[in-house]
């Protein structure tokens, strides 16, 4: 059975846009992670510096 070429390339570019969107979708959630983890080190700091001059 042979595939047209037509199909052939849409196989092809589709495969490639489904592959490139996975990449997208992963570094999205790679960044959001890193925010996450970077606020929490902020409220971290921010309470401990709160609590800190509160004591004094």
């Amino acid at each position: 059975m042979e595939v047209p070429m037509s199909e052939a390339v849409a196989i092809v570019v589709g495969s490639f846009v489904l592959v490139t969107a996975t990449g997208f979708v992963a570094v999205h959630y790679h960044r959001e992670q890193m925010h996450r983890k970077l606020l929490r080190r902020l409220d971290y700091h921010r309470d401990w510096w709160d609590w800190g001059s509160a004591r004094r």
